[in-house]
């Protein structure tokens, strides 16, 4: 993941209404589904509690037979936005910015949602 702290404004509003979002601990094996069309790099995985997500390809370690263990601990918050929200993105990955907005709070926002700030 590339390291980025550039400002954005964000273009449109988004919320996410996943509730069952796949949060990863380092060693945490899951096993895989289909890598996703729209966001190359991001891999559909489950874990034992039936929970699931998209997640970078990077972070899972292969075990074979569809099983992989995260290397690094995941968080798939996906921030809200509204349409002018002031955001600054730490981190990018695949079409994908790890932002902070003005109260602090992060989350994934996807880049199609972002406008670079001058």
């Amino acid at each position: 993941m590339d390291t980025e702290n550039i400002h954005f404004t964000a273009n449109a509003d988004y919320e996410e209404r996943d509730t069952q979002a796949l949060h990863l601990t380092a060693g945490q094996e899951v096993t895989s589904g289909p890598a996703d069309r729209t966001w190359l790099g991001w891999i559909w995985a489950s874990d034992s509690s039936g929970r699931n997500g998209y997640v970078p390809a990077e972070i899972l370690e292969p075990l074979g037979e569809d099983r992989w263990a995260a290397m690094e601990d995941f968080d798939p918050t996906v921030l809200k936005v509204r349409r002018s929200d002031a955001i600054t993105s730490l981190k990018q990955i695949h079409g994908w910015h790890w932002c902070q907005n003005e109260a602090g709070e992060q989350g994934w926002v996807a880049a199609y949602l972002l406008k670079a700030t001058v």
